[in-house]
């Protein structure tokens, strides 16, 4: 009868010895899932600022050259001239952005818009597709002897 309760106790103690192993194997694993998910969290979060920040610096940059007086800006004496906004209008999308040194796609629209004589939605490259991020910039500046918002949009 010893002998019973002794393999007995014996069992019982390699059976709770097992079940705390995969309690400790369990607890490794869920633990380097969290490392794991904090990690990536904080690139992540990271990496979507800097992407923001970039686009913004875009924005302004894309914003203070275009309405600039020098030879890829449509001013004149502070004010919009249509016959550089024409040239702007009919030039290469692509070669205009490497001008002004943008990474990222943009196009700027303003009240009563023309290019040519015609009345247009918007100058640049339109957003066709769906976008992962927008950016927006706000100017004022005078077009047609009238104060005007420049909105330009910049995206990728």
């Amino acid at each position: 009868m010893e002998k019973y309760y002794l393999i007995k106790n014996l069992c019982k103690n390699k059976k709770a010895q097992a079940w705390g192993l995969d309690l400790v194997i369990a607890s490794v694993i869920f633990l380097i899932g969290i490392i794991i998910l904090y990690v990536y969290a904080i690139n992540y979060s990271s990496q979507t600022k800097n992407s923001l920040d970039e686009m913004l610096y875009d924005g302004n940059l894309a914003s203070g050259l275009i309405l600039s007086e020098n030879d890829f800006g449509i001013l004149s004496y502070g004010r919009v001239n249509q016959t550089k906004l024409d040239d702007f209008y009919n030039s290469d999308y692509q070669t205009k952005k490497n001008q002004l040194g943008l990474k990222y796609d943009f196009y700027f629209v303003m009240d009563d818009l023309e290019a040519n004589g015609n009345p247009v939605g918007y100058m640049g490259k339109s957003n066709t597709s769906e976008i992962e991020n927008l950016i927006q910039v706000t100017r004022l500046t005078i077009y047609k002897n009238k104060p005007v918002k420049f909105d330009i949009f910049v995206w990728r």
